[in-house]
């Protein structure tokens, strides 16, 4: 299947441990599965003073990490299903709730996707792992709805966020980040929110979306999905999605109001195919501390 352009606007083994705080300025520990939280500290004005047009004008794709190499065996759902549907204040779907995330790190400022989902504070927004946590990322703000350059509803600073380490680099590429509200309302009563789902069959038919800095527009892929060899989700035949498109939504069940079930994110190219993050339960988790928070 070819891919179409958006008009504008695993069974895991290792026990996971209790959330730990990590400042955002601290590296994440890859060697064991655990879930990192950090907050933002940094004043409305600070993060205002910091976006210069200059620098979020010369923001970078963040850069993918190696994809791991191949295992023995492929693993599976590690839980019971979790469906929550989307939900919007008027007709909303993935389009208007796909956006462009801005994060800084290592001295540079950089650019990945990320997706406004479901959740009980309509706050969170869903992008991978390797779009700053990789590396004590911070200055994290969203644009929902973004196309081209135009951001509609403005910027959204984060308030916190919540990540996995540990596992192989696809799989548990995911992070959930908690927006402060803007104007006294959260994202999601302004864009609406896309669905999300945990534990769900990776063969199925899928979509892909995010933003690759190439077009700076909003770019869709569709057709079958399989797992990869250590979990991941995979989609061959999936052109245009280059660099910036990182953090993007990995959907499942499009839905005719135009929302979907997210199921995971965008990590980029295992060999040939697309590949992205599982949401399984450690997904849920993460997810579920961001909703509530």
């Amino acid at each position: 299947m070819r891919p179409r352009f958006l008009a504008a606007g695993l069974t895991l083994c290792t026990i996971i441990a209790a959330p730990t705080a990590a400042s955002a300025d601290t590296p994440a520990d890859f060697s064991a599965v655990q879930v990192r939280t950090a907050v933002n500290h940094k004043t409305a004005a600070a993060m205002d003073a910091y976006w210069t047009p200059r620098r979020m004008a010369n923001a970078k794709p963040a850069p993918v990490p190696a994809a791991p190499g191949t295992a023995a065996t492929t693993a599976a759902p590690d839980g019971k299903p979790v469906t929550v549907p989307g939900s919007a204040p008027v007709t909303r779907g993935v389009p208007e709730t796909t956006g462009r995330l801005l994060f800084s790190a290592n001295g540079g400022d950089w650019i990945c996707s990320a997706t406004v989902v479901a959740g009980n504070n309509r706050s969170v927004i869903a992008t991978a792992r390797h779009c700053g946590f990789n590396d004590g990322g911070t200055n994290f703000r969203y644009a929902p709805d973004y196309n081209g350059g135009n951001a509609p509803h403005g910027w959204w600073d984060w308030r916190s966020a919540g990540w996995a380490t540990g596992g192989d680099g696809i799989t548990n590429d995911l992070a959930f980040i908690v927006l402060n509200q803007k104007d006294g309302r959260p994202v999601g009563d302004v864009v609406g929110t896309n669905g999300i789902a945990f534990n769900q069959a990776v063969n199925q038919y899928a979509y892909i979306v995010g933003i690759p800095a190439a077009t700076d527009v909003k770019h869709r892929c569709e057709g079958n999905a399989y797992a990869g060899p250590q979990g991941q989700q995979l989609m061959d035949n999936c052109d245009g999605m280059s660099g910036g498109a990182s953090g993007g939504s990995w959907n499942i069940n499009w839905q005719p109001e135009g929302w979907a079930y997210q199921v995971g994110t965008f990590f980029g190219s295992y060999g040939a195919a697309a590949a992205g993050s599982y949401y399984g339960s450690l997904a849920y988790d993460i997810w579920n501390g961001a909703q509530n928070a």
